[in-house]
């Protein structure tokens, strides 16, 4: 008889720990991983004391963050805005002297995000990447589709980093420290499903013939506001999506 009430009482624990699991699953609020990897890349995006609603209470819902956005059924999150947190509210802080202010992120930060789609780092003051920590990284999201740098102190190498994130449609690099001939977009060629490529507001004076032959979904091309003087390195594109090619003040 004692063997019976053994078995039953190993089949209730069973049973507490499905439903326990499963109350789990369907919780409205976002996963704890998550929450504390967002506390985690606070310290770095907090000019100002912006993100206030990004409290350390535990069973507090990151999905109701301020620049958050979760999906409504898994409650991951796929949106993050960490744009324009440091020279926006930083009256100190001079576009023309980037360089003073420049630091440099660990990409790694990140990867806890596994559904994130849309990713916007513009006006961070970042002048690249930790060693071994680089954007890189961000090709373990195969769900990112949205990159947006702009507005920070990113030199010619952060286009090789860019070079596996194949999940993107849209990567923005306006205002960046990008100059001279673009050997490195070469790096670019693997984002077979980039829409919308912006490199506008740079020093960039040319760009390798080989260097954009691959992207052939990329129907907007933003280069306004740099050096360049041939569009020769532009013929490899006649055979793409492309339907915008903006140069200068004027689209071509």
């Amino acid at each position: 008889m004692e063997w019976k009430w053994y078995l039953w009482f190993i089949r209730m624990a069973v049973m507490l720990l499905v439903l326990e699991r499963c109350s789990w699953c369907t919780t409205d609020a976002c996963l704890e991983h998550e929450r504390i990897a967002l506390l985690h890349l606070k310290p770095f995006f907090n000019y100002g004391n912006q993100l206030q609603s990004w409290v350390e209470v535990k069973g507090s819902d990151c999905c109701k963050w301020e620049r958050v956005e979760c999906n409504t059924t898994t409650r991951r999150l796929i949106q993050l805005s960490l744009n324009s947190t440091i020279w926006l509210y930083n009256m100190e802080y001079d576009m023309d002297n980037r360089n003073l202010n420049a630091w440099y992120l660990n990409a790694s930060m990140f990867l806890p995000f596994e559904e994130l789609k849309r990713l916007y780092l513009s006006g961070n003051a970042m002048g690249g990447n930790l060693e071994n920590e680089g954007f890189q990284l961000l090709s373990r999201l195969n769900n990112l589709e949205t990159l947006d740098l702009s507005w920070n102190s990113l030199k010619n190498s952060i286009l090789f980093h860019m070079r596996n994130l194949s999940s993107l449609k849209t990567l923005r690099l306006r205002r960046n420290q990008l100059k001279g001939r673009l050997d490195h977009i070469q790096g670019l060629n693997n984002l077979t499903n980039l829409k919308y490529l912006d490199l506008s507001d740079n020093n960039i004076e040319s760009i390798s013939n080989q260097g954009l032959s691959n992207l052939t979904n990329l129907k907007k091309l933003d280069l306004r506001w740099n050096q360049i003087e041939s569009f020769q390195s532009f013929k490899d594109l006649s055979d793409n999506e492309l339907k915008d090619l903006v140069i200068h003040q004027g689209i071509i």
